[in-house]
């Protein structure tokens, strides 16, 4: 990642898992607010809420993939206030 003085703090990115990590049923497109540090954690949050490994992540142009409808109510939000995520009751 190349980090300049004019970069923002944090970046709008658009990301799913990687094919073959999951089910094509999980793998929309997320929201990630992404600090331009240049480290990252092992487990990267989205808008939504969900928690996904940094390793098993593409990042994809903006409007490509299925969206996830819980990042996108969010996406212009200025607190970035998280979503509750539903039961599975699994």
């Amino acid at each position: 990642m190349i980090i300049q003085d004019t970069m923002p703090a944090t970046v709008l990115a658009v990301g799913r898992l990687m094919a073959g990590t999951a089910g094509e049923s999980r793998r929309s497109a997320h929201l990630f607010d992404l600090h331009s540090g240049g480290s990252h954690p092992e487990f990267l949050h989205a808008r939504c809420g969900a928690a996904m490994p940094y390793d098993h992540l593409e990042w994809v142009p903006v409007g490509s993939g299925m969206p996830c409808e819980r990042c996108l109510g969010l996406a212009g939000s200025a607190d970035q206030t998280r979503l509750p995520r539903p039961s599975r009751g699994v």
